[in-house]
């Protein structure tokens, strides 16, 4: 493949290198959520957790740290560079980790696992920036969709991971693989990926300006609803990841077969995120994406009118049937939302990163929590928000298309 360079004199990796490099760092944060999955039952009820659904919020406090961390690797991106930023966030992480490891209550756990999001938020600002720092358009989009086809390895093999460790150790030894899965990935970055933003291009600190950097990016309305969609798409994510295990549990007591169903569902993103890479050059991101929401509106309402009949709980085998349909949609929305938002950007990528994560990963979090809090032993809130969140993100991407042709 051949991707446009931003700059004719950065140098940067091959492409069969770059894909598992930035596929291996984006897993930072997929693995310290997918790998909790089958733990947070036992993590809440150890350490003493209030109420049944305080549970979800092992997950639920890092999308919040994840979202807030975004909003200041990007600015420290362009200020010192795209390694350095990645270098602080993983110190934050590890620090993170070994706080949960070592936790003695169930707030103890959270401010570990608030670190963690801080930290791994380094991860997602980091790489897009390296991508768009290279690739710009449909190019952006296809090495999106490639890196996915990779990363969605972890979603796949995460939960099982994490659920023989549970079976053979303790919850505690999952942060002890994450700890070396950091320092891999940052020693792989630190010696083969070059630094994509080279000295001349990089920003002083300046609040003003920095405010005004992020005031510009804000006012590319198209980027700013591609964002938005970005955001309500994340959040079906999101109540999915912190509702599933209860729902797995309670509904179907498949709480022991739960990551494989969980892996089934991420092998329907990983095929659709090939997919999608082969077919974005051709048909387009904007076509590809409107396809896919069209598709998971159509199937989330079906699905919610047969569980009506079926009094919220409907066979697992029907379940996985419509869920695995749904999930099939992402590989076509991800990476595509993303590019389509970061297009505009050119130079300032990494406020651009910044702002579009910040603001998709605060409302993913938002809604994706208030669905799960709504968990009552029934699938009925699930799938009523994927497709409340799926409506509005088309909404947001329609209108996004007739800004851009402005």
């Amino acid at each position: 493949m051949t991707g446009r360079m931003l700059s004719s004199h950065q140098a940067r990796l091959s492409v069969g290198e770059l894909v598992p490099l930035l596929a291996m760092v984006m897993a930072l944060s997929a693995l310290s959520i997918d790998m909790m999955l089958p733990a947070v039952a036992t993590i809440a009820k150890e350490l003493g957790a209030a109420k049944e659904n305080d549970a979800q919020l092992v997950i639920g406090v890092m999308f919040v740290a994840f979202s807030i961390g975004q909003l200041f690797y990007g600015p420290l991106a362009d200020i010192i560079g795209r390694k350095p930023a990645f270098y602080l966030g993983i110190f934050i992480f590890i620090i993170g980790c070994i706080i949960s490891y070592q936790a003695a209550n169930f707030q103890a756990m959270l401010f570990g696992r608030l670190l963690q999001g801080l930290g791994a938020s380094s991860a997602r600002i980091v790489s897009q920036a390296i991508i768009r720092d290279q690739y710009v358009g449909e190019d952006m989009a296809k090495i999106m969709s490639m890196i996915i086809s990779v990363f969605i390895i972890v979603p796949v093999l995460a939960p099982s991971l994490g659920q023989l460790i549970l079976k053979r150790y303790s919850y505690r030894a999952i942060f002890l693989f994450l700890l070396i899965h950091a320092i891999v990935v940052v020693f792989w970055l630190g010696l083969r990926q070059p630094e994509t933003l080279t000295i001349e291009n990089r920003k002083s600190f300046d609040l003003g300006l920095l405010l005004k950097e992020i005031c510009l990016v804000l006012k590319v309305k198209s980027t700013f609803l591609f964002t938005l969609a970005q955001g309500f798409v994340f959040a079906n994510m999101v109540a999915f990841l912190v509702s599933a295990p209860q729902i797995f549990a309670d509904i179907y007591q498949e709480k022991e077969r739960f990551p494989l169903f969980f892996a089934g569902l991420a092998i329907s993103v990983g095929v659709s995120s090939v997919l999608n890479s082969r077919l974005v050059n051709r048909l387009g991101m904007m076509r590809l994406a409107s396809v896919g929401l069209v598709i998971m509106i159509s199937f989330s309402s079906l699905f919610l009118a047969y569980i009506f009949f079926e009094q919220g709980h409907p066979p697992l085998w029907v379940t996985m049937l419509f869920l695995s349909c749904l999930f099939f949609q992402l590989g076509f929305l991800m990476g595509n939302l993303n590019a389509m938002a970061m297009k505009p950007m050119g130079d300032r990528a990494g406020i651009a990163a910044t702002v579009i994560g910040g603001i998709s990963t605060s409302i993913s979090w938002g809604c994706g929590t208030i669905v799960g809090q709504n968990y009552q032993k029934t699938i009925v809130p699930l799938i009523t928000g994927w497709f409340l969140l799926s409506t509005l993100a088309f909404i947001a991407i329609c209108l996004g298309a007739v800004v851009d042709r402005e």
